[in-house]
């Protein structure tokens, strides 16, 4: 799908593409720094420096999904304010992690 894409799409699908990769991205980081920040809590050993980093981490983990996916719809907003013909919906984020997904196998 990638390389079909970047031999015949149009520069808008391209970057269509790209922000639903880069939410993509940014979902899965999320996920590993909240693990990452339990884990520190879990061996933080009641170290109150150890544990408000652990929390800090987690806090800000979910705050930048939560802006990534506030951009996500802001450009979908935009797009479709503007009348760009702008395909950027959630069914291209699932088909793009599917074929990730299919390619790592």
């Amino acid at each position: 799908m990638l390389r079909d894409l970047l031999e015949n799409a149009s520069i808008l699908e391209i970057v269509a593409t790209f922000v639903a990769l880069g939410l993509i991205v940014a979902s899965i980081l999320c996920l590993v720094y909240i693990i990452i920040g339990g884990i520190t809590f879990i061996l933080s050993a009641g170290n109150e420096e150890k544990i408000k980093k652990a929390v800090h981490t987690i806090r800000f983990s979910i705050i930048g999904l939560f802006v990534a996916f506030l951009a996500f719809f802001i450009v979908a907003f935009l797009a479709r304010l503007l009348d760009i013909p702008f395909d950027l919906n959630f069914s291209l984020i699932v088909d793009l992690m599917s074929e990730i997904l299919s390619s790592l196998e």
